[in-house]
């Protein structure tokens, strides 16, 4: 039985579930309460990437974008799949359209356009 001040986790299952129900909140068009299902999960120390994920995204539909850069940071250092560089770049380019810091958004989305030609090209050799 957790102390009080000890921190208690969900379970594998519960975050699975909370993250289906916040996907499917957020492909309705209900970022709002995907995002608040998703604030009872997260913590300010999580890393769990892909709860992360989905936050920062539910953060940008809400268009919270300083908030979803905050995540997108804490991404950055945590998810260390090659695969996750192309989408991660998108969002940020996202994010930083949401923060309204157009010319950074601008020269991300360039980013991310170059990257995924890289991957495109890598794909059809």
């Amino acid at each position: 039985m957790p102390k009080t001040g000890d921190v208690v986790l969900i379970s594998e299952q519960e975050r699975d579930l909370l993250c289906a129900l916040s996907y499917a909140h957020l492909a309705c068009g209900q970022s709002a309460q995907s995002l608040a299902l998703l604030r009872l999960a997260v913590s300010d120390n999580s890393q769990d990437v892909s709860l992360l994920r989905i936050f920062a995204y539910a953060l940008i539909a809400e268009g919270l974008g300083d908030e979803a850069l905050t995540i997108l940071d804490r991404l950055d250092v945590l998810d260390d799949q090659q695969s996750s560089r192309v989408p991660l770049t998108l969002m940020r380019s996202h994010a930083l359209l949401r923060a309204r810091r157009m010319d950074e958004a601008r020269a991300v989305f360039q980013s991310y356009v170059s990257l995924r030609s890289g991957t495109v090209l890598l794909k059809q050799t």
